[in-house]
């Protein structure tokens, strides 16, 4: 495989994670769950890294050299916070456990794919091509 056909598919990994993170987010914002711990923490943290990954993801198409690395923290971020803020068992202003509450199915899988995205991400822009820029 060239370096060429390499990077091209590096890049590729690497946008499709970060739509992941994306469009999981999204999903998640969308996702009703009925729980006691709900405040405004979660919505202002989840808009700013909401915001970091399209904009990751707007580095990646424009083929900017600090692209995977956003993408890499950003999904970083998704996938430690969506466990500590939904899966603790600490009741705080900064959390909205899940365990316990009257959450459905939906309501766990929505996270369980964000984490999913945000860890894919993680590791496709820790360990991709330094630069999604093409020799």
């Amino acid at each position: 495989m060239s370096t060429t056909t390499r990077t091209s598919h590096r890049s590729r990994s690497l946008e499709l994670a970060a739509w992941a993170l994306v469009i999981f987010q999204v999903i998640h914002g969308l996702t009703p769950a009925d729980t006691e711990s709900e405040g405004y923490f979660g919505a202002i943290v989840g808009l700013i890294l909401l915001i970091s990954a399209c904009t990751a993801v707007y580095g990646i198409r424009a083929r900017r050299p600090w692209a995977p690395k956003l993408t890499a923290w950003t999904g970083l971020a998704v996938g430690v916070g969506f466990i500590a803020y939904h899966a603790s068992p600490v009741r705080s202003p900064i959390t909205n456990p899940y365990p316990g509450e009257p959450v459905g199915a939906a309501a766990w899988i929505s996270v369980a794919l964000a984490v999913a995205a945000g860890f894919w991400a993680a590791y496709e822009g820790f360990t991709g091509a330094p630069s999604t820029r093409e020799s």
